[in-house]
């Protein structure tokens, strides 16, 4: 019996996304192929819709069975010893679609199950987009007075030693690339939002979405804090296997939330203290010599409105590991900030943060 299935696709942002092919699989066992249910595979519209047909029944595979004496029997066709097929009943049916689609000159290929009742789907990218600081940033620098809580402490709460401003870096880089993915034009004062009112609520959540929805990513934070530099496990490793992640993003223009490692600490003491002086940035696009350099362009919400602030990697060699075949180098990175072509800050590394896309809420500010 042939089922026909109806959906749609869309980038992680909600924007719909055609010529994608769409088939329909079963997963098998591993060691065995997956079994193409497809009859007629969908190719998705300029609204992402997209129609499949396919055959449930495709998906159950079959035992041979040998049994002496069935050679003299007439399904015995071909003269060899026969054979009954069974249903393997350890079979089960695991329907997924999958999505093969051409990105930015790339081949991708995407999966997801099957659900009930679900017909839209997300593919994990967003569409290519142009960011520049002075266009798509906050004009305000992130510096907000008060603490960092949804509320004002008690007095008695309060201590000298608790900073009177606080950063939401994070959500400052989130919320600028939402609205450039709404294609909304992002607030133009320079006047940092006040506690409550709408912006600075959203700014609120959108920080505390970036920290990991039960904030591992601040365990990463500690733990890259509290790891050497140039050692072969250290900060400078870290980063040149994060690069090596990350750049294929930015060549599909696809901006990153960067976790910028500027602290170091040798003890719980110490790190209390010290790891909420790490930064958090949107890398929008990048360069590469010969030599290895990169330079990443970033929106820095501490220097609003400039588009001459970079993060400089160099490639530097910590060491050699052993392998069957010999001593094999190990990298890493070597990484500053710079503003306006001037040393800025010593960045000891860096990684990719969470990033899932939301809409800015609608209204004025």
């Amino acid at each position: 019996m042939q089922v026909k299935f109806s959906g749609s696709i869309h980038y992680a942002n909600g924007d719909p996304i055609s010529n994608v092919d769409v088939r329909i699989f079963d997963k098998d066992a591993t060691g065995k192929q997956d079994d193409d249910l497809t009859v007629i595979p969908g190719l998705s519209n300029e609204q992402g819709r997209f129609d499949i047909v396919y055959e449930p029944l495709r998906f159950l595979d079959y035992h041979a069975i040998q049994i002496p004496g069935l050679h003299k029997l007439p399904i015995n066709v071909d003269g060899k010893k026969s054979a009954l097929r069974m249903p393997d009943l350890g079979d089960f049916y695991l329907p997924y679609l999958q999505f093969n689609y051409t990105f930015n000159g790339h081949v991708c290929t995407h999966i997801t199950s099957l659900g009930v009742l679900q017909t839209k789907f997300h593919l994990p990218l967003n569409p290519p987009m142009e960011f520049l600081p002075s266009r798509n940033g906050f004009m305000f620098r992130n510096s907000f007075p008060g603490y960092f809580l949804p509320y004002t402490p008690p007095a008695f709460m309060r201590s000298r030693k608790i900073s009177s401003t606080y950063g939401l870096c994070g959500g400052m880089c989130s919320a600028a690339y939402d609205f450039t993915l709404a294609k909304i034009n992002i607030p133009q004062s320079e006047e940092v939002p006040h506690r409550g009112s709408r912006l600075h609520r959203y700014l609120f959540r959108r920080q505390l979405d970036s920290l990991g929805g039960l904030g591992q990513e601040v365990v990463k934070v500690a733990q890259w804090t509290s790891l050497p530099d140039d050692t072969l496990v250290g900060t400078q490793r870290r980063t040149t296997d994060e690069f090596n992640q990350l750049h294929q993003k930015l060549d599909d223009r696809n901006p990153i939330i960067l976790a910028l490692i500027f602290e170091h600490a040798s003890s719980v003491k110490e790190l209390s203290r010290r790891i909420f002086d790490n930064h958090q940035v949107l890398a929008y696009a990048y360069q590469q010599d010969e030599s290895g350099v990169v330079i990443i362009n970033i929106y820095d919400p501490n220097l609003p409105g400039r588009d001459d602030v970079v993060i400089h990697s160099e490639p530097i060699m910590l060491g050699e590991v052993a392998t069957p075949s010999g001593s094999k180098p190990v990298a890493g990175m070597k990484s500053t900030q710079i503003v306006g072509g001037v040393f800025y800050k010593e960045v000891r590394g860096y990684f990719v943060m969470p990033y899932s896309p939301v809409q800015p809420p609608k209204g004025t500010w």
